[in-house]
């Protein structure tokens, strides 16, 4: 199995054939260890991830993103956390802090990072905080969809809290 750094070079060096320099494509690789909640990825060309701990946003430790798959030219680096049981963790596109209301104002990471919070003190599982949240997004725009607007909210448990 090939490692995440060596994923990326694959798939950039594939982009970069096909395409050139006319196309790329944005994308976070990642490697979560059920087990110990070991999290690994590699950001090319998204927002850095969040983790929600509790009712209180954990960023994780800063990692240098790459350039999106196609347009590298370097190895990239791979990041590297230990997630907590409980916790959640999310992936997005921009398009989600970058959705803006008719006024211009933009969603942003602050009302991002409240409605998770909120959602987990309320004890909202994952996937319906994913389905509220998309409709926030949208009705903050409108419902005129601007960007791509993706997200990944993922909660990790140890695997003897997730049996019956």
């Amino acid at each position: 199995m090939l490692d995440l750094p060596d994923m990326v070079a694959e798939i950039n060096a594939a982009i970069a054939y096909q395409f050139g320099a006319s196309r790329f494509a944005t994308a976070v690789l990642a490697r979560l260890d059920l087990d110990t909640g070991r999290l690994r990825w590699i950001n090319a060309g998204h927002p850095q991830p969040l983790i929600v701990r509790g009712t209180s946003v954990v960023r994780p430790p800063h990692c240098p993103p790459a350039r999106p798959l196609g347009l590298q030219d370097t190895k990239a680096v791979c990041c590297e956390t230990r997630l907590e049981p409980g916790d959640r963790l999310l992936l997005y596109t921009d398009g989600i802090t970058e959705a803006r209301a008719p006024d211009g104002e933009f969603f942003g990471e602050q009302r991002l990072t409240d409605f998770i919070t909120t959602a987990v003190a309320a004890g909202e599982p994952a996937p319906e905080t994913v389905r509220r949240l998309m409709r926030h997004v949208l009705t903050h725009q409108a419902d005129q969809l601007q960007d791509d607007a993706s997200i990944i909210v993922l909660e990790w448990r140890t695997r003897s809290a997730q049996q019956p």
